[in-house]
């Protein structure tokens, strides 16, 4: 099953590139658990004071405080929130900003 992945189709390429990188380094840790991962079409750009939201099934503070450290390891542009599943309110401000339904595979 592949992770959707929603990004606007005019990001930059080295923002699209690292934006995937972290999405797989999510999807090797956090496994079946991670729900979706939605970037901002630019790193700059920001919802929530984030410019990727990450969708786990639940998270603690530590689920938390790794998908900060994942995101460091790839590109310090990219902010991380993290939201569970049922937090809509979340995924729609990212949505809203720009962001497009994208399967990883076909980026």
């Amino acid at each position: 099953m592949m992770l959707p992945i929603v990004v606007e189709t005019s990001v930059s390429g080295s923002w699209l590139n690292s934006v995937l990188k972290f999405a797989e380094k999510l999807r090797s840790r956090f496994g079946k658990r991670l729900i979706r991962v939605i970037a901002l079409p630019d790193p700059d750009q920001e919802v929530y004071d984030s410019n990727v939201l990450v969708v786990l099934d639940s998270y603690d503070l530590r689920d938390a405080e790794l998908v900060v450290e994942l995101a460091c390891e790839v590109d310090e542009r990219i902010n991380p929130l993290v939201a569970g599943e049922d937090e809509r309110e979340e995924m729609e401000a990212f949505l809203e900003a720009g962001g497009k339904d994208v399967q990883a595979d076909q980026v």
